[in-house]
C-alpha cells in the first residue's frame, strides 16, 4: 500500500477512536499510535485467519 493511503487509513482510525472517547484535547499522538497498533493487528496473518468464516457463518479458525 502506498504511503499516502496508509497515512489516510491511520488518520481515519485515529479520528474514529478519538471521537468514540469523547474528543479529548491534547492526546493526538496517543490516538495516532493506537490507530497504528490497531491496523497492524488487523493486517497480521493471524487476524485474517481468525476472521474467516465458512459458508454457515462459523469461524474457520475456531469452528464456532
Amino acid at each position: 500500500m502506498d504511503d499516502q493511503k496508509e497515512q489516510d487509513r491511520i488518520r481515519r482510525r485515529a479520528y474514529e477512536m478519538w471521537e468514540r472517547e469523547g474528543s479529548p484535547d491534547g492526546r493526538a499522538e496517543e490516538f495516532w499510535q493506537r490507530a497504528i497498533s490497531s491496523l497492524e493487528a488487523e493486517d497480521s496473518p493471524d487476524a485474517a485467519n481468525e476472521q474467516q468464516v465458512d459458508g454457515e457463518g462459523r469461524n474457520v479458525a475456531t469452528g464456532t
